[in-house]
């Protein structure tokens, strides 16, 4: 038996919820799970991984029930709060190849850019307007000791036939981004850049309209182990065949997890919106920057 924590509502949404939930008049008045249930798959969260799950069970076998629940409204976590930073792997190639091996620290590189464009399929087949700009990420160097940092993993990436990067001088990236204080950097091409809380909210709406039962308002109490597991939620219990942990740093209420969930830091700030500035200083293509700094 395992006992969670339930997540308290956020006091106040982050911008970018705030900015998708503003075409959903009625998100937060939902009704909680109660009663009793009986599923094949009970998906515990509802913001990327949860929902990307249900969505891909779907997409494999649409005749599986699937039931997701969320302890406050689905991309109220960290998928609703991100930067909307779309970054590829590449740049740890080195990292994933000394800890997993040669195929499959390229596999998971693969991957990351693949999944990457599953996101832009995603929302083009399914009209979710979450602003995704394909224009890949620059990451520069901003200080004498933070250039040629990724050298290694360039050639890396180079030596094994990918085309990933393109190397860019301190006047293309001045020009890109507006501002003189970038030293050198380079374009990850595969990279993109998302508004984060419209992409978990549209794809709550393709789960549902695949037939996923999605209960927001309903966080997980308590998890019998068992065949079958039970979730128990405050108004009631649902019975699956499978049980899918997907609350991200909330599952440190699971002693078998507890230990290797460290907390980060990753704070954002939005400015009141500019674009006669932006158009001023030339950052018009919405490329993310990230310049190697840490506050």
């Amino acid at each position: 038996m395992t006992r969670l924590q339930p997540v308290r509502g956020a006091r106040k949404r982050a911008l970018w919820l705030e900015e998708a939930l503003a075409v959903e008049p009625d998100a937060e008045n939902v009704e909680p799970f109660s009663g009793k249930l009986v599923t094949d798959i009970c998906i515990v969260g509802g913001g990327y991984t949860g929902l990307w799950t249900a969505l891909k069970i779907k997409e494999h076998d649409p005749s599986v029930d699937v039931t997701l629940i969320e302890a406050d409204i689905c991309g109220s976590g960290a998928s609703g709060r991100n930067g909307g930073f779309a970054s590829t792997w590449w740049l740890k190639l080195p990292t994933l190849i000394e800890k997993y091996g040669e195929e499959e620290g390229q596999r998971l590189a693969r991957k990351c850019g693949d999944a990457i464009e599953a996101i832009s399929r995603l929302c083009n087949e399914h009209g979710i307007d979450a602003d995704v700009r394909t224009e890949g990420i620059l990451v520069t160097a901003t200080a004498p000791g933070q250039v040629g940092r990724w050298r290694e993993a360039v050639e890396m990436v180079r030596a094994r036939g990918y085309d990933v990067f393109t190397e860019m001088t301190p006047e293309e990236i001045a020009r890109q981004s507006g501002s003189p204080v970038h030293l050198a950097g380079i374009l990850d091409r595969n990279g993109a850049r998302i508004q984060p809380a419209l992409l978990a909210r549209g794809m709550r709406r393709v789960a549902l309209a695949k037939g996923v039962r999605i209960f927001e308002h309903s966080p997980a109490t308590e998890i019998l182990r068992g065949r079958p597991p039970v979730v128990r939620t405050p108004l009631g219990a649902i019975v699956a065949d499978k049980v899918v942990l997907a609350t991200n740093a909330w599952m440190c209420s699971l002693p078998e997890i507890r230990r290797a969930v460290l907390p980060m830091s990753s704070d954002m700030i939005a400015t009141a919106p500019i674009p006669e500035r932006l158009q001023e200083i030339g950052w018009t293509s919405g490329r993310p920057v990230g310049d190697s700094h840490m506050m």
